[in-house]
């Protein structure tokens, strides 16, 4: 089971705005969601982590997330 990372962009008329989440394990052999948001150049966004009961429930999660990020317009551009 491997981490992952992908990150959308979308252009605004304000900028370019970026989601991010990341898929990894925790210290105790748990994987955690984690999803970063904002806009570049700037210092507003968040952070937002999220238990996953295993590797698979994670990978859910991203999928859903992945789904939401092309409903609203965003291009993914870095997947690893």
């Amino acid at each position: 089971m491997e981490w992952l990372q992908h990150r959308w962009e979308k252009i605004t008329d304000k900028g370019v705005r970026f989601y991010e989440v990341h898929l990894q394990q925790d210290l105790w052999d748990g994987w955690v969601l984690t999803r970063v948001w904002g806009r570049r150049g700037s210092e507003l966004g968040r952070v937002l982590d999220q238990h996953c009961e295993s590797y698979k429930d994670g990978i859910e999660k991203l999928d859903n997330v992945s789904k939401r990020r092309n409903q609203r317009g965003y291009v993914l551009v870095n997947r690893h």
